[in-house]
């Protein structure tokens, strides 16, 4: 029988299943439009995806724009949250901040945990909103009540510092070792840090209360799931996360600001400082910038790829790059679900270290060097055969005339960036970005820019990277 949901069952496979030009391609397309126009809402959503990644659609972004907000306005939390990436990114509509934030709102208001935390990061960065530690700390703690390591992780950030809840460094130890429980990136060695400087009766004291809420936020969720479903409303989650918050006893967690904030020490987040940046080398121009990311930046974007990791060989298929024999280790790169608050506002930084604007930026990628990885001596320009091909299928952004990545996690030893014609090893740092242009004054590419990454000898290496256009990518 054919209804409007086999017409979206059909449509999905067949776009999924065959790539953009092919008559099955548009016969998806046109399946999904039927059930779309018939109100499936989730035909509007994944007309949306279609048209958000596939950017050679006639009008795809507005077209985008369109089917999201059709979704978005019945409340649809995929929806919601796609629209509000696309203000951030300025396209399909006007680039808004504001508008942004309003709509990840909506999805954080029906209590989607990962929703929350993005809203707490726009709060604590001061995106399309006024900067606001108490906000999102109020945000991550919902996210907690619900399991989400990434709200633990914070919390524990935030706690250490008082940022929006007073200083405590026992409270810290504690949400730190629920991350760490886990296993989210870079929490168990943030909670040795944590706990060195404690004595022994905060470190049991930390201990005895990280199970308290462990157990505590696990009878939440039974009691969640007892309410989950079509029929439960956000007003029931919220009443049934703040009864548990009251069960827990520790008035510095209450969801009540003036109540958590009644004792101890807080300190007002202070605006992020400009980048400064540090030369390597004239020619080629080589320079990076300390501190480019945040601990919590860093982890979240880990956690991002770990959802999608692949070894280089499955992740680049495309001969002509040369990625699946030159690098041995694990890849990942930020598709359209995978896009969020801070990726976007890292692309932005990126933008603003080579004084571009920000769609000249390249989809974001993370890499994972394990012990004995490496990648061989390459350049990360384009030659003619690829720039050729690029324009075959639809890419006329041009060149990549500067090259970025930041260290998300720094190996113990070897993993150094080598530029072999200059003969200089840079050793990375956490949260350090590694620079350089890939063309001289002029346009030329800079074959001086040759460089490899130095087998991993101990530890692991992981990267966020991208390059960046001298055209506009849309």
């Amino acid at each position: 029988m054919s209804t409007p949901e086999s017409w979206f069952q059909q449509g999905e496979a067949l776009v999924t299943r065959h790539t953009y030009g092919t008559e099955e391609f548009r016969a998806g397309l046109v399946l999904l439009g039927k059930a779309a126009a018939a109100g499936v809402i989730e035909a509007q959503v994944a007309l949306g995806h279609v048209h958000a990644q596939v950017h050679v659609l006639p009008d795809a972004f507005a077209e985008a724009v369109r089917w999201y907000r059709q979704a978005a306005e019945q409340a649809h939390p995929m929806a919601q949250d796609r629209l509000a990436d696309l203000y951030m990114l300025g396209r399909g509509v006007p680039q808004d901040d504001t508008q942004a934030f309003q709509w990840y709102a909506r999805t954080a208001e029906q209590y989607y945990a990962m929703a929350q935390c993005n809203l707490a990061y726009m709060h604590a960065a001061g995106i399309g909103t006024p900067l606001d530690d108490i906000a999102a700390t109020t945000l991550y703690l919902q996210a907690a009540a619900q399991g989400e390591a990434r709200a633990y992780f914070n919390l524990g950030l935030r706690y250490l510092k008082g940022r929006g809840a007073p200083a405590n460094p026992v409270h810290a130890c504690a949400w730190m070792s629920n991350a760490a429980r886990l296993d989210y990136p870079t929490s168990k060695t943030e909670l040795t840090c944590l706990e060195t400087p404690l004595t022994a009766q905060e470190r049991q004291q930390a201990a005895t209360l990280a199970k308290h809420i462990q157990d505590n936020f696990g009878m939440l969720q039974r009691a969640l799931g007892n309410t989950a479903g079509a029929t439960a409303s956000a007003t029931l989650y919220r009443q049934v996360v703040e009864d548990n918050f009251q069960k827990l006893g520790v008035t510095a967690f209450s969801l009540t600001p003036h109540q958590r904030l009644e004792d101890g020490t807080t300190h007002a987040l202070a605006a992020e400082p400009g980048l400064k940046s540090s030369i390597h080398n004239e020619r080629p121009h080589i320079f990076s910038i300390a501190d480019f990311v945040s601990k919590h930046e860093c982890a979240h974007l880990m956690a991002l790829a770990s959802h999608d990791f692949q070894s280089a060989q499955q992740h680049t298929r495309e001969l002509l790059s040369g990625e699946q024999t030159a690098f041995t280790g694990y890849a990942a790169t930020f598709s359209t679900p995978y896009y969020d608050a801070v990726s976007r506002n890292l692309e932005r930084r990126v933008a603003t270290a080579f004084n571009l604007p920000v769609y000249h930026v390249e989809p974001l990628s993370v890499l994972r060097y394990r012990a004995g990885d490496r990648y061989a001596p390459h350049v990360d320009y384009f030659d003619a055969a690829r720039l050729e091909n690029n324009r075959r299928h639809g890419d006329h952004s041009g060149q990549r005339i500067a090259s970025f990545l930041v260290y998300l996690s720094a190996p113990e030893e070897g993993g150094e960036t080598h530029y072999l014609k200059i003969n200089r090893k840079i050793r990375g740092e956490p949260r350090m970005a590694l620079c350089h242009y890939n063309c001289v004054t002029g346009g030329e590419t800079d074959p001086m820019t040759l460089h490899m990454g130095a087998p991993v000898i101990r530890g692991e290496k992981w990267l966020a990277r991208t390059t960046l256009r001298e055209k506009p990518l849309f």
